[in-house]
């Protein structure tokens, strides 16, 4: 029998709880539209309750949704948060494409499905992401399979379009993903990691004697190993008529599938084929540099057709065939070029180059063709993502479905993308969000936020800076898109090699930094900012550019970090699988070494003696452990400091009750250090009263 603490690997998967079903029903379906006023002030829960449909931070790269095969509709997992009771809201819905049928909810009910990660030879760590895929449709379009998670454990579950009941289809003890159906309709294929459950078990066998520390572990959140890799996912096959399940080849499911052999190169991203067999693809533009810049290919009549427009370049983001010989394409935003989006068409066999339909700055994190149309779920800075069809032809686009029209209701400030290079020539782009009541010749408090910007201005990467309520509280803030890696790094062969050279006088964190000052300066100087007073926030690669300004820079005021920290203790701490690959593949100095000259421009512990800027941390419980050496240094030297630890939250934190805590912890720290104002909720009182003796403590 598997004890309560090996279970903790497994349980850890489940996330928050989940609302009841009838309730749930009321809170997904959207209200009929109405004419948008503006008129409202912003609150923290209209952030916070959105309804959402794929991942938050996803690229076009990950399905948001899906098309049936006559075109006709989309599907999607729409989810909703509740921070009363700490939950989630996930149903079905069918979105009609004809932008008349009101949409439908299929199913409701199930919980939090947790993307897992196996971080430096580690397995099934959590992110605090959810699992987004979409519903998956039958080859005759008449039913849905999609996954579904109660009591803990997901299953595959199946509803048609007739409106009869949602069925589940599997009893696993194991996690399914990777959904797809068999082209005959008869078989769902899914993919499982049986051994990861089988190892779990072996190391409560291995408990009872002692567990051996070794590169297993990942101590940073657990007192325990985790399986060992290397994990094989095994393909399964489930026969819908008898409910026999078997495991598949590759070869098999492919076949099953009808996949056809097209014979891309094992480095391709983006790629299509058309009817004829004409094949459009996105692969590396020189082989000795396989994270180097890429370039679109095509074979057309079976021929290669070049293409030197600029369209042909990243970043491409997806690509589709309409008909025999026309190809769109449709480039994504990124640092070099401002963040905008780019659609084009191009008939290689009879046209010199790609032709430009539509640019926009608005984020469209997935698209499908659908007839002549384009099918897009779109957000623009200041309305939530919602699904719309492009039409190629003119550029023009129609909302099919929007989950938030009640939006249109909120004041929201105005947003302007900035874009710049800095002193080295490295381009990159922020979007600066201004107060809704800013009139000429107003200069505001400054926040920085970080560290990708694209589409709905919410909150930031991991979601926990609320931009338009800080906007709303007389703030300007910067959401600012690091740059494009350096050369050197990107030249290199493997993620550890560029680590490694980012590393080297911290040449990676000194870049993002000079971007990062280039932006304030350019905010600065549309004379909207208060250059004496800005604040600093940041989650993962963010909270290391927060470290860096700290220590590196006089103008922060205040600070506020996510995650934490690159510090001497890290090489150690997270456990040895974390600690040899820094040490050995990135360049750390080991454990026991002298290393303070090493880390005098990045750490916080090393630099505690003089940092006085204040810091609040709010941490997840697994990874708070991390950052004790800093905390405890700085507390030691007298400096402004609280950490908080939210519970059952991993590196994106997920918990409805903890975001809506944190967004409001958050503009009450930036209130009082750079506004030096206090609060009238008594809640905050003792949390009041501690700042004030830390404020009262400083020289």
């Amino acid at each position: 029998m598997i004890g309560a603490a090996a279970l903790a690997l497994l349980a850890c998967m489940t996330g928050v709880a989940h609302a009841t079903p009838s309730a749930c029903g009321e809170r997904l379906l959207p209200p009929s539209p109405r004419a948008a006023t503006g008129q409202r002030a912003v609150a923290a829960r209209d952030l916070i309750e959105l309804r959402d449909f794929g991942m938050m931070f996803d690229s076009a790269k990950r399905p948001a949704f899906s098309l049936s095969p006559d075109g006709r509709y989309a599907s999607l997992i729409l989810r909703r948060a509740d921070p009363d009771t700490d939950s989630y809201c996930f149903g079905v819905m069918l979105v009609a494409l004809d932008g008349r049928t009101a949409p439908r909810l299929l199913d409701v009910g199930g919980e939090f499905i947790q993307a897992m990660t196996d971080p430096y030879g580690v397995t099934g760590v959590p992110s605090g992401l959810p699992v987004t895929e979409p519903p998956i449709w039958s080859p005759d379009g008449t039913s849905l399979a999609y996954l579904r998670r109660d009591k803990g454990q997901a299953q595959i579950w199946r509803v048609g379009l007739d409106g009869s009941p949602a069925k589940q289809v599997t009893s696993l003890t194991t996690e399914p993903r990777n959904l797809a159906w068999s082209k005959d309709g008869r078989s769902l294929l899914f993919t499982t990691r049986r051994l990861f459950d089988a190892g779990v078990a072996e190391i409560e066998r291995e408990g009872r004697s002692g567990y051996l520390y070794d590169e297993r572990f990942w101590s940073v959140a657990y007192a325990r190993p985790t399986p060992r890799l290397p994990l094989p996912t095994e393909i399964n096959a489930l026969d819908l008529a008898t409910g026999e399940n078997r495991v598949v080849t590759a070869d098999e499911s492919a076949a099953m599938k009808g996949d056809a052999a097209v014979g891309f190169p094992a480095d391709a991203g983006a790629s299509a084929t058309s009817p004829s067999g004409n094949r459009a693809w996105v692969a590396s533009e020189r082989a000795d540099l396989p994270r180097g810049p890429t370039l679109l290919r095509v074979e057309a009549d079976g021929k290669s057709v070049p293409c030197t427009s600029s369209a042909c370049r990243e970043p491409i983001a997806a690509l589709w065939w309409s008909g025999a010989d026309t190809l769109y394409i449709l480039r994504g935003g990124n640092a070099d070029n401002g963040g905008r989006s780019a659609l084009y068409r191009w008939r290689p066999s009879a046209e010199p180059g790609p032709r430009l339909l539509l640019e926009t700055d608005d984020f469209l994190p997935g698209c499908a063709l659908a007839g002549a149309t384009l099918i897009c779920a779109r957000e623009t800075f200041t309305h939530p993502r919602a699904l719309v069809r492009f039409d190629p032809a003119t550029g023009s686009s129609t909302t099919v479905f929007d989950p938030n029209p009640e939006f249109a209701q909120v004041q929201l400030g105005k947003v302007e993308r900035l874009t710049w290079a800095d002193r080295d020539g490295v381009r990159t782009y922020g979007d600066l969000t201004l107060p809704p009541t800013h009139k000429a010749g107003e200069r505001h408090p400054l926040i920085i936020v970080q560290y990708i910007s694209r589409g709905f201005q919410r909150g930031g990467q991991g979601d926990e800076y609320p931009i338009q309520l800080l906007a709303a509280r007389g703030y300007a803030v910067l959401n600012f898109q690091w740059p494009a890696d350096a050369p050197e790094a990107a030249a290199k062969a493997s993620e550890e090699a560029a680590q490694r050279v980012r590393v080297r006088n911290w040449s990676g964190r000194r870049r993002i930094f000079t971007a990062l000052e280039a932006g304030i300066d350019t905010a600065i100087a549309r004379d909207v900012v208060n250059p004496e007073l800005i604040g600093i926030t940041g989650l993962s690669d963010g909270a290391s550019t927060v470290q860096f300004a700290l220590n590196n820079s006089p103008r922060f005021k205040a600070a506020i970090m996510s995650s934490c920290c690159d510090e001497p203790n890290v090489v150690f701490n997270a456990g040895p699988g974390y600690g040899n690959n820094v040490v050995q593949g990135v360049g750390y100095p080991p454990a026991g070494a002298d290393s303070r000259e090493f880390w005098r421009a990045q750490s916080i512990s090393v630099n505690a003696d003089h940092l006085r800027v204040p810091l609040l941390m709010n941490l997840p419980d697994g990874e708070f452990r991390m950052a004790q050496e800093p905390f405890a240094a700085l507390k030691a030297h007298g400096a402004p400091v609280e950490m908080y630890v939210y519970p059952d939250e991993w590196h994106t934190k997920n918990h409805p009750a903890h975001r809506l805590a944190i967004y409001r912890r958050n503009i009450a720290w930036f209130d009082f250090w750079l506004l030096g104002l206090g609060s009238s909720d008594p809640e905050r009182a003792a949390e009041i009263a501690r700042w004030k003796a830390m404020r009262s403590a400083l020289p």
